[in-house]
């Protein structure tokens, strides 16, 4: 079984959610972002897009991201 992972908001810890679609040949096109709008400091940096094997290796990744897994 595949873990999971949840992500959520460093600065305002608020729920994120991240879709994907596959690029060959391994990686995925990513978008992460608020669940709900509102205020917050990474504001700016969302939403967070980009080309990678997973979330965590998007720029800005480790000032946006909390990684909880499953």
């Amino acid at each position: 079984m595949r873990d999971r992972s949840f992500y959520w908001c460093r600065s305002c810890r608020r729920p994120l959610y991240a879709t994907s679609s596959p690029t060959p040949p391994a990686s995925w096109d990513w978008e992460i972002d608020h669940q709900q709008p509102g205020d917050c400091a990474n504001g700016h940096l969302m939403p967070l897009t980009g080309t990678a094997t997973v979330p965590e290796e998007l720029p800005n990744a480790p000032r946006v991201l909390r990684v909880f897994e499953n």
